[in-house]
């Protein structure tokens, strides 16, 4: 009997490195009437390598190079809490009371305004797009509504005509919307986020977007935390079914708190996975990145000292696990008592802020060269690069014939993660020819193995991982 050598396929692989921050990239020149302000959304065309940043200017920067270049002037916007991009058509979507549209310009172009709705179901307070049919003439946007006095409102906005199609009216409490929208458009659902204004828990409600012009439909919520608390950052894994948010407390000394939640597959509202407690000083978390790929997410702070980024293992179904964090340089002048927010304003033109790379308020990530990028609230405006972890390559230990005549092997990958084997007795079979043989266990934090008991059973026979 002879058994093939271990054939890998896709596999999330080990725990490596740290980030990297690379440098910063200063914008300008610091505007006036109106002047430069915190950049609070962001938005990336990673395939062209465009990012773009939005404060009370949309900037856009050529990420191809070393550290961001700034193409040309920036458009006068306004300042938003949040966007949502439609890469097939070229277009950005800003709520602000009305729904406001940009173009942004292929190449080198620049963004330039194109028009905005006033939609009859109420205030746009946020906004997602469904970008899932590959025909833009078929996308959508869904705006979540603030009603005064009522519960809000999902709009559908048809995008190629740019009219509304209809709303779906949410729950009593469901109020109060600003940050951390999300969205998984191959799966047809967002989530939105109230911000309470009380005591109220954070809930997040899932919607599903719908096809044609059917109204979307309110799935259900939950309930992220027994008190009130701000929601600011969020992220979501699409691969795996989980989005993170972050606490936003006044006070800096407040540590915050990492919540986990699983999306659900189809018409299930989502489950709370639960929460991780920071350790103090890590507070105000503001901007957040998921990397599914290598298994981490990350959480850039506000107001808080040294300014940086947080990384976590996303560590498979269980809570996510820190495991460090990334300081930013400080500036020339001594920070200000935790808490206290200032300005952080320069006039110099090396871009050197008297606070440093601080007050980070949005972020986003360039899966395809491996960086994220984080925008601060400082004036001129500056954006930071930093290069994140990668993982290790898969690593197999000790194949070997049992006994018995079962075949085991083990290797190393990202804690938590999941992972089923497969054989053929033929390596050059496709991989729907493949037999599933079953889950692969994982014998302690990291460490995988596998044994497969009708291996005697077959002359020859080639062993494929895949997760999950």
């Amino acid at each position: 009997m002879s058994v093939g050598l271990l054939v890998i396929g896709f596999a999330m692989a080990a725990i490596a490195g740290n980030p990297q921050r690379i440098g910063h990239t200063t914008l300008g020149p610091r505007h006036s009437s109106p002047d430069d302000k915190g950049m609070y959304t962001a938005f990336i065309d990673p395939t062209n390598g465009y990012a773009y940043f939005v404060g009370s200017y949309l900037y856009k920067l050529d990420i191809t190079g070393n550290l961001p270049v700034q193409i040309g002037p920036a458009t006068n916007t306004g300042q938003f809490a949040g966007s949502a991009f439609d890469l097939g058509a070229g277009y950005v979507y800003f709520p602000g009371g009305t729904l406001k549209r940009y173009g942004v310009g292929a190449g080198a172009n620049p963004a330039t305004n194109a028009g905005s709705i006033s939609l009859t179901a109420g205030s746009a307070a946020a906004v997602v797009v469904d970008d899932s049919d590959p025909n833009p003439a078929n996308h959508c946007a869904y705006v979540l509504c603030t009603v005064s006095g009522n519960p809000a409102k999902v709009a559908k906005v048809a995008l190629s005509n740019f009219t509304e199609l209809g709303s779906v009216t949410l729950n009593a409490g469901e109020t109060n919307f600003l940050l951390g929208s999300v969205v998984d458009a191959q799966k047809g659902y967002a989530y939105f986020v109230t911000a309470p204004s009380s005591n109220a828990s954070p809930v997040v409600v899932k919607i599903k977007m719908t096809p044609g012009a059917n109204p979307p439909v309110r799935i259900g919520a939950l309930s992220l935390n027994s008190v009130g608390a701000f929601i600011d950052g969020a992220s979501i894994d699409t691969v795996h079914g989980y989005a993170y948010y972050d606490t936003y407390d006044s006070d800096t000394n407040t540590p915050g708190k990492i919540f986990k939640v699983k999306l659900e597959a189809g018409d299930v509202p989502p489950t709370l996975v639960g929460s991780v407690n920071l350790h103090p000083g890590e507070g105000r978390m503001a901007a957040s990145v998921c990397d599914p790929v290598n298994g981490f997410v990350y959480f850039a702070n506000d107001n808080s000292y040294p300014g940086g980024v947080y990384q976590f293992s996303l560590n498979g179904t269980n809570l996510p696990v820190e495991i460090g964090f990334l300081p930013f340089p400080g500036g020339p002048d001594t920070p200000p008592p935790s808490g206290m927010t200032t300005n952080n304003t320069t006039t110099n033109l090396d871009g050197i802020l008297p606070f440093g790379e601080v007050f980070l308020r949005s972020a986003v990530i360039d899966p395809v060269r491996g960086y994220a990028y984080f925008g601060q609230d400082s004036r001129p405006n500056q954006v930071v690069k930093v290069k994140l972890a990668q993982v290790d390559p898969f690593q197999l230990n000790a194949p070997q014939t049992l006994n018995n005549g079962a075949f085991q092997f083990a290797f190393t990958n990202a804690a938590g993660a999941s992972f089923s084997a497969l054989a053929a007795t033929n390596l050059t079979l496709p991989l729907s020819n493949w037999t599933a043989l079953g889950s692969v266990t994982e014998v302690s934090p990291g460490q995988f193995q596998f044994i497969d008991l009708q291996a005697a059973n077959n002359p020859q026979r080639f062993y494929r991982v895949r997760s999950p």
